[in-house]
Parts: structure tokens; sequence; C-alpha cells
């Protein structure tokens, strides 16, 4: 199999992936309205939106940095999610401090959200990652 067709075949699963994560989101974002009202409602859409941005920029980003600098593939990696790491640090400590959370932003259902997004987004990236046949070393030219 050449890495032509197996790029191809990672397209399914990522379309897969998008359409799981946001399933997961809309069922966490209607219990949660149920459940805690449109507090509840407003932290699962925050809590969504953090995986999927979180998520979405390793599958947009990651790919295309890897390609150009395939060498340094796993620095690039490290860079790019200790940098998400960061920028999710700075964006809960702005949330606490604003005082929404918890008076507008109910913080369980935020929780529960990011916990079941995760784990939904983390069993199709595994999936996808076990079905995409992806070569471990480049042979070189055949002779």
């Amino acid at each position: 199999m050449t890495t032509e067709s197996s790029r191809s075949r990672a397209a399914r699963p990522r379309r897969v992936l998008v359409g799981s994560a946001v399933a997961v989101a809309v069922v966490c974002v209607v219990v949660a309205a149920v459940a805690a009202g449109l507090s509840g409602a407003l932290g699962a859409l925050v809590g969504a939106g953090v995986v999927l941005v979180f998520f979405g920029v390793t599958a947009t980003v990651l790919p295309p940095l890897t390609e150009q600098a395939s060498g340094n593939a796993l620095l690039v990696a490290l860079l790019l999610y200790g940098t998400k790491i960061l920028l999710l640090l700075l964006g809960a400590v702005v949330l606490a401090r604003s005082g929404v959370l918890g008076d507008q932003i109910d913080a369980a259902a935020l929780g529960l959200t990011v916990i079941a997004c995760t784990l939904a987004v983390t069993v199709i990236e595994i999936v996808a990652a076990t079905r995409s046949r992806t070569p471990l070393y480049d042979l070189g030219e055949e002779r």
C-alpha cells in the first residue's frame, strides 16, 4: 500500500471523528440543559468548544508541519501540545477570574462535557490511527 492511498483512507475516519465529537457535544448540551437549565447548556457549549478546538488544531496544524520537518516531527508535536496546554490554562484562569463560571456557566456541566468529549475524540483517534496503515519508515526507491 502506498502512502497516497493510506492518506485518502485516513480522510473517512477524520470525518467520523468530527461527526462523533459533535454528536457527543450535542448530547452533552441537551443533558446539561435538562439537568441545569441555561447555565448548564452554556457550560456544556463552552466545554465542547474547548475540546473541539483543542483537538481540531492538532488535526489541522500538525500534519502540514510534520511533512515539512519530518525529522523533527516529535519536537513539533510536543511544542504544539505544550502551546495548547498553556493556552488552555490561560483560558481556564481567565474564565475563573471573570466570575461567569458558577454564575452564568455551570462548572459541573463544563467539566463533564470536557471529559465526555475528550474520551469520545480519543477513542475515535485510536481507531483512526490503527486503521490508517501509515508506514513506520520509508524504504526508499525500489531497485
